[in-house]
């Protein structure tokens, strides 16, 4: 509680959850003061449109909505990644939204400071889903493997679902290794499909940093 404590309190990003304060409480709790996003998580979001989806077919998030929320979200990575902070644990759960629709990074628990990039982390943390293949090995990873998790994140934006699932963990676990999944729905632009691909390579040192994301150019 106290590392996300220190984690928080370093980000000042309009794309991050605000952090305002902290205090103990009786019985020794600690509790935390953050900023309120209204509108709940991007999950439920999604949950909602795939729901209406598999009655209507095809009720998709616009691609403008999209790039909109994607571009919030990498410049919210960005931040952490600028102070050498790995999230760590990001996913559709821990984005949120605001009641004007902004976008805002949250659930830092997990999240890693690193002296610099050049380090790498051993222990195994994260939600399965969006697990990169170095983690699923058990190899050290780095700021690379929060571009994964972004690609996973990106997909599910586009597809309403996640790019690698299965049964039971053993499975899921041998998909993202295999690194093969289908490609996000055509309605979408040749530069999303790209995006995703490029984070969502096996090899984290071919994935883009997240500045070279930025630095796209979108056609």
């Amino acid at each position: 509680m106290l590392a996300e404590i220190d984690v928080m309190g370093r980000m000042e990003s309009p794309c991050i959850v605000k952090y305002h304060d902290s205090f103990i409480a009786e019985e020794n709790k600690v509790n935390i003061v953050m900023e309120f996003c209204e509108r709940g998580d991007l999950h439920k979001l999604l949950i909602k449109l795939k729901d209406v989806t598999e009655k209507r077919k095809h009720n998709y998030l616009s691609e403008n909505t999209v790039w909109n929320y994607f571009i919030q979200i990498c410049i919210g990575l960005h931040h952490m990644h600028s102070n050498n902070i790995l999230h760590r644990d990001l996913k559709t759960l821990n984005i949120f939204l605001t009641k004007d629709n902004k976008i805002k990074i949250g659930d830092l628990g997990v999240a890693k400071i690193l002296e610099n990039f050049e380090n790498f982390v051993t222990s195994k943390v994260g939600t399965p889903y969006y697990l990169s293949p170095e983690v699923c090995e058990d190899r050290p990873y780095n700021n690379k493997s929060d571009i994964w998790s972004l690609g996973c994140v990106l997909y599910e934006i586009c597809s309403l679902q996640h790019p690698f699932e299965a049964k039971n963990q053993a499975a899921l676990l041998l998909k993202i290794i295999k690194g093969k999944y289908e490609s996000i729905p055509r309605i979408y632009s040749r530069s999303l499909a790209e995006i995703v691909h490029s984070c969502l390579v096996k090899d984290f040192k071919k994935r883009p940093t997240i500045q070279k994301i930025l630095e796209m150019d979108i056609v």
